[in-house]
């Protein structure tokens, strides 16, 4: 059977890391993260007013076979007159022969304005993540070695905590969604998922009657890695179509445009590229997302972040 050559590079670069435990395991990335906060912070649960599902999905480095594709599920909702929220995400991805999903609960309080328009929230999150590795689909060489001619999988626990502080025009967040560090290989072996600390802000500027600016960043901070800051900047037209673009500091950069239909349906597409040296061995990463909202939005307050 014909195996294709980045598969096998796969191999070898896992098999590396199950031989160097100190070596450091990242979350999944998303350029559409404006129009998935929950994944990053607890403290977002409810606090839209609505019940909110989103579904996006991410094609990374298009034209390569074997590289990673995701796929991001989120739906929250406000409960006890909004004074609490409850929401619940997903995470699959593959990449290669190697396999992980996610699986968490989110619950979050909001606090009394404090003053005038002001308010803050915080959040917890529980669940269960799993790793897996299929080195049964790939080239080897050694047919006798059972670590590769069999799938494994493990599961364990994870938590996590975040706090938001908003007003209508502005927010800012801090979270950990993972709390413990854990391996991803066999029996303990393999890289760690390092602990990701993540700061959130946003700010809205209206330039007038039918044209909204926005900008947000999202800076997430890991050890053994330098910290990476994506800055987003879009307008939006009578709150109904919105163009922007989005840097990742020296990553990559991209577009993206968001459509919403009758008020309760959004459709995003985002594409990056990077600035690297896979800038001319790929077509990019792009994704596609679906927002859906029931229920009447809240006069009391809106959100700042139109996600």
């Amino acid at each position: 059977m014909k195996k294709n050559r980045f598969n096998a590079s796969f191999l070898m670069v896992a098999l590396m890391g199950f031989l160097a435990p100190a070596a450091g395991q990242q979350d999944a990335q998303i350029s559409l993260y404006l129009r998935n906060p929950l994944q990053y912070n607890s403290a977002h649960a409810g606090t839209e007013g609505v019940l909110r599902t989103t579904l996006i999905h991410r094609a990374q480095w298009v034209g390569w076979e074997g590289a990673p594709r995701t796929q991001f599920f989120s739906t929250h909702a406000p409960i006890f007159r909004d004074r609490m929220g409850v929401g619940f995400t997903a995470i699959t991805d593959r990449s290669g022969a190697r396999g992980h999903s996610e699986f968490m609960a989110h619950v979050a309080y909001h606090l009394p304005e404090v003053i005038q328009g002001f308010r803050i929230s915080s959040g917890l999150s529980f669940g269960v993540q799993s790793n897996r590795y299929d080195f049964a689909s790939l080239q080897v060489h050694d047919l006798g070695d059972p670590l590769q001619e069999m799938a494994y999988s493990e599961s364990a626990f994870n938590a996590g905590f975040g706090a938001m502080a908003f007003r209508d025009d502005w927010y800012f967040g801090l979270s950990i969604p993972h709390l413990i560090e854990q391996s991803m290989g066999f029996q303990g072996s393999g890289p760690v998922q390092r602990r990701h600390g993540y700061f959130t802000a946003g700010r809205l500027i209206p330039v007038n009657s039918a044209v909204d600016f926005r900008t947000a960043a999202l800076m997430k901070k890991v050890q053994g890695a330098p910290m990476t800051v994506d800055v987003n900047a879009e307008l939006w037209f009578e709150q109904s179509v919105s163009i922007g673009a989005m840097m990742r500091w020296k990553e990559g950069f991209g577009v993206q445009a968001t459509y919403r239909h009758q008020m309760q349906w959004r459709f995003h597409y985002a594409v990056d590229f990077p600035l690297n040296g896979l800038a001319n061995r790929n077509f990019g990463s792009h994704e596609i997302g679906l927002t859906w909202d029931f229920g009447r939005k809240p006069i009391a307050y809106q959100s700042p972040r139109y996600f």
